[in-house]
C-alpha cells in the first residue's frame, strides 16, 4: 500500500505540475493574443482613417486647390472642391473632413471645411502635429495620440494633395472622434479578454479530466479562432482593394490614372537601376482637338471625345496598361505581345486615326519609342523621346486637316 499510494502521489504532482503549466500558458497566450488583436485593431482603424483621406486628396483638383485665396469662396472652382468633400461628410462615418495649407512660416490654415454648422475659417489657424508636418511633405499619416481644439478631442489622418508637377498644393484632414476610436479598441480588447477567458475556464475543466480531452478543446477553440481571423482579414482585404481601386482608376475612363502612373513609372526606375528589366516600350498618346471642342461645344462633349478615344486606345492596345497622364494626354507602357507586335498595332492604330481624320471622328496623335539598357538610365528619357515623336504626329495631323 505504501508503494502504491507513493506512486499516486507522483502522478498527482505530476498533474498538479501539468495542470499549473496549463494554467501559465493560456495566460500567456492570452496576454500575446490581447496585444496582437489590439495591434491588429489598431492598424486596420488607422488604414481606413487613411483610405478615407487618400481617396478624397486623389479626388481634389491640386491645380486649383494651391491657388484658392478667401475671394474664390463661392466660385465654381471652390464649389468643386467643396461638394467632393461634403459628399465625404455625409456618406462616410467621420466627425470632419477638410482641406489645409501649408503656410511659408511653417504653420497649416483652413482653406476648405464643409462643415454645415461650425466650420473653419479660411486662412485660420490648425494645430501642428507629426503626422500634419509629415502630409506636408507628401506623406500620408495617422496621429498617434488625439489631439484637442475647440470642436472637440480627436484622432487626425492626414494625406497630400499634388498638382500636376507632382508637388504638395494643400492637405486633406479626417477628424475621427477620440472617445469612438478609444471605445472600438476597448470593446475589442473586452472580446479578446472574454474569449481568452472562456478558453482557460474550458482548459481548466478539461484539466480535471483528462489531459488530451483539455488539448483538444483547445485546438477545436483555437481552430475555430483561427478561421474567424482569417475571414475577418479575407473581408477586411476585399474593403482596402476596393478603396485602392477607386484611389488609381481615372474617375472618367475607367484606365489607370496619374497617381497609378507615377506609381509605375517609380517601379521601373528601380528595374533599370537594379538592372532587372531589358525591355519595355512607351506610347504616348495626345487627342486633337479637345480644347475646342470644350470651348465650343461644352465640357460634356468634351468628356464623350475623350471616352471615345481612350476607347480606341484600349481597343489596340488591350494586353498593356493604359494611362490617362493629364487632361487629353494618356500613356500605354507596352509589354509582352503587345510589345512584341508594337509595328504592326502602331500601324493600323495610325491606320484607324487617318481613316477618322477623313471622316471628322475623334483623332489621336501618337509616338513610340522603346527602353535601350544601353543608354537609357531612366523611364524619362524614353518617354520624353516617345512625347517628341507624338508632338510630331500631332503637327502633321493638323497640317493635313488644315490643307484637307
Amino acid at each position: 500500500m505504501g508503494r502504491a499510494s507513493k506512486i499516486l502521489n507522483i502522478n498527482k504532482r505530476f498533474f498538479v505540475i501539468a495542470f499549473i503549466l496549463l494554467l501559465l500558458t493560456h495566460i500567456v497566450m492570452g496576454i500575446i493574443l490581447i496585444e496582437m488583436s489590439e495591434n491588429a485593431v489598431r492598424s486596420q482603424i488607422e488604414q481606413r482613417m487613411l483610405d478615407v483621406s487618400n481617396t478624397a486628396a486623389f479626388q481634389l483638383n491640386g491645380d486649383d486647390l494651391k491657388t484658392l485665396t478667401a475671394g474664390d469662396i463661392g466660385t465654381e472652382k471652390y464649389t468643386r472642391a467643396l461638394n467632393i468633400l461634403a459628399s465625404f461628410q455625409e456618406h462616410i462615418q467621420l466627425d470632419y473632413i477638410y482641406a489645409l495649407r501649408a503656410e511659408p512660416n511653417g504653420t497649416f490654415t483652413f482653406t476648405i471645411d464643409p462643415d454645415q454648422f461650425d466650420p473653419g475659417d479660411f486662412g485660420k489657424l490648425v494645430e501642428t502635429t507629426d503626422a500634419l508636418s509629415g502630409a506636408a511633405k507628401g506623406k500620408a499619416g495617422v496621429d498617434k495620440e488625439p489631439h484637442s481644439d475647440e470642436w472637440g478631442n480627436f484622432y487626425s489622418a492626414y494625406s497630400p494633395v499634388f498638382d500636376s508637377k507632382g508637388e504638395v498644393a494643400g492637405i486633406v484632414g479626417v477628424d475621427f472622434n477620440a472617445d469612438w476610436y478609444d471605445s472600438m479598441m476597448i470593446s475589442h480588447k473586452a472580446v479578446v479578454i472574454i474569449v481568452s477567458m472562456i478558453v482557460l475556464t474550458i482548459g481548466i475543466a478539461l484539466a480535471f479530466l483528462t489531459r488530451t480531452t483539455a488539448l483538444e478543446g483547445e485546438k477545436d477553440q483555437y481552430r475555430k479562432e483561427l478561421e474567424e481571423t482569417l475571414q475577418r482579414e479575407q473581408e477586411q482585404k476585399q474593403e482596402l482593394g476596393s478603396a485602392r481601386h477607386l484611389a488609381y482608376t481615372d474617375s472618367l475612363t475607367g484606365v489607370k490614372n496619374k497617381t497609378a502612373y507615377q506609381e509605375a513609372t517609380q517601379r521601373i526606375d528601380a528595374e533599370i537601376e537594379s538592372g532587372s528589366i531589358n525591355e519595355f516600350g512607351v506610347i504616348v498618346f495626345d487627342l486633337n482637338g479637345l480644347k475646342i471642342i470644350n470651348d465650343t461645344l461644352g465640357h460634356e462633349s468634351g468628356d464623350r471625345f475623350l471616352k471615345e478615344g481612350c476607347a480606341l486606345i484600349c481597343r489596340q492596345f488591350c494586353h498593356s496598361p493604359v494611362f490617362r497622364i493629364g487632361g487629353d494626354e494618356f500613356t500605354v507602357l507596352l509589354s509582352g505581345q503587345d510589345y512584341e507586335h508594337r509595328e504592326e498595332l502602331l500601324q493600323a492604330f495610325d491606320k484607324q486615326v487617318d481613316e477618322n481624320l477623313e471622316k471628322g471622328a475623334v483623332v489621336v496623335s501618337t509616338g513610340i519609342d522603346i527602353f535601350d539598357p544601353e543608354t537609357d538610365k531612366s523611364f524619362s528619357s524614353v518617354f520624353e523621346r516617345a512625347d517628341k515623336k507624338m508632338y510630331e504626329r500631332k503637327c502633321l495631323l493638323k497640317s493635313r486637316n488644315i490643307e484637307k
